[in-house]
């Protein structure tokens, strides 16, 4: 797993082989809802992911969340599990950074979902 962070690192920006973490800087712009409308979002979501541990954590973001990352052959995913038992979870192409944030999280008694359309850089 390792060697498959290592290489989507590389896909994304050129980094060093022996890099241990990862850092994606992803920028949504658009944001829909439920009812199908759409609106300019400006969101910024970070990640560090670790090559030695193969981890993952959000930079800014509910320490309590517990995350976690899946590596695919086209795509890494990161979830992030919030103590209120919703979850948010973070796509991102390999290649060209394409990415989508879906957002199934509690706020106060409601469920709030969301969906983001951006893409994430690394560094």
């Amino acid at each position: 797993m390792k060697h498959a962070l290592i290489c989507l690192g590389l896909a994304l920006t050129a980094l060093p082989a022996q890099a241990e973490e990862i850092i994606f800087k992803c920028y949504f712009d658009w944001v829909c809802d439920p009812n199908r409308k759409c609106s300019d979002a400006a969101l910024d979501v970070r990640f560090r992911v670790d090559v030695e541990t193969n981890s993952v954590s959000r930079i800014g973001g509910d320490q309590l969340s517990e995350t976690e990352v899946l590596l695919g052959d086209r795509a890494l995913t990161v979830l992030e599990k919030p103590i209120s038992g919703g979850v948010a979870a973070t796509t991102i192409m390999i290649g060209n950074g394409d990415a989508v944030r879906s957002e199934n999280l509690i706020t106060g008694r409601d469920l709030t979902p969301m969906q983001y359309l951006g893409n994430c850089q690394t560094s």
